[in-house]
């Protein structure tokens, strides 16, 4: 019994991290961009990033701990997988998203077009790094899903 439960928790810490970052990247932020101009846009994908890592702090731990009472060798490709993305999640929501949101108001507050130009160009070479990033902890958590679905059976 308290083995399916640390897997039932597992699987939901999994899927629901999964699913947030395909949820947000591929449906919620394109039709945000879509419908609205750049800079409302950018200021609501802002308030929902804060909620968005958040998710994936919370979900993170859920198959840490699941996964560490289950199977506490951390040399295994789950636990390496797993790792890969907590590192990339975690460095993207503390460090790159505040850098983000920094050169955003530098770029807003900017007193010449040279500045706005420079701070421009310095957002679009962070957020790339948060793009690249999202993708990896993508990646690696269906990596991760595949390793955890072998020998699962319905």
């Amino acid at each position: 019994m308290f083995q399916n439960v640390v897997h039932f928790i597992y699987f939901l810490g999994l899927v629901c991290w999964i699913g947030s970052v395909v949820f947000f990247s591929f449906f919620t932020a394109p039709v945000i961009f879509k419908l609205l101009d750049r800079e409302k846009a950018g200021e609501i994908v802002g308030i929902i990033f804060p909620r968005y890592y958040f998710l994936g702090y919370v979900c993170a731990a859920l198959i840490f701990f699941s996964l560490m009472v289950s199977d506490p060798n951390i040399f295994k490709t789950k636990s390496i997988l797993l790792f890969i993305m907590i590192v990339g999640w975690f460095y993207a929501g503390m460090i790159v998203s505040p850098k983000s949101r920094k050169l955003k108001a530098l770029r807003q507050a900017a007193s010449s077009m040279d500045e706005k130009e420079n701070f421009e160009a310095q957002f679009k070479k962070v957020h790339s790094l948060a793009v690249k990033l999202n993708g990896t902890v993508l990646v690696a958590g269906l990596g991760l899903l595949w390793f955890s679905a072998e020998g699962f059976q319905l």
